[in-house]
């Protein structure tokens, strides 16, 4: 076998294993927020899954599998956000990709997504898509960006009803 393919099989094993993932974020007696695999060292801590949407892994595409490594989509999301977050996430659920969900709540969770964007404002939801940032939901410029990356344009977990 070429190397190029078992680098690439190794990859998606990687990726398809970190999809169940949880992810433990708290804040030390400092006020510093940290994220790890690992529990914090307060046994109070509850996990958070990476992927709230729960596609299946073993179900996706070949394309989904690819993108999905190549560019992983977060949603950044908050509770005073309404509207505009729940079409985005739904949007995304109905497209049938895989997305981890953060949900902005402090004041350094703002900072991050501020410095993401690179602006001095916040503007929700934001999407990445690998390295690209994307402001505010708006079906055809989340559907150009998806297409760009190579995500099929329906999902494993797609019904036909799915965004085109």
């Amino acid at each position: 076998m070429k190397p190029v393919f078992l680098l690439t099989v190794l990859a998606l094993l990687l990726a398809a294993q970190s999809a169940n993932a949880e992810i433990y974020r708290w804040t030390d007696k400092d006020g510093r927020v940290h994220y790890s695999d690992n529990p914090p060292p307060d046994a109070g801590a509850q996990p958070t899954r990476l992927y709230k949407n729960s596609i299946d892994v073993e179900k996706m595409s070949y394309d989904m599998r690819k993108a999905t490594a190549a560019f992983p989509l977060t949603l950044y999301t908050s509770e005073s956000c309404g509207s505009p977050c729940t079409q985005g996430k739904n949007w995304l659920k109905q497209r049938g990709v895989p997305f981890s969900e953060k949900n902005v709540k402090t004041q350094d969770d703002i900072n991050a997504v501020q410095k993401l964007t690179g602006k001095n404002t916040t503007t929700l939801p934001t999407l990445t898509i690998g390295s690209q940032t994307i402001e505010a939901f708006e079906a055809g410029a989340w559907g150009a960006a998806l297409d760009n990356a190579g995500y099929p344009k329906q999902g494993a977990a797609a019904t036909a009803s799915a965004p085109r």
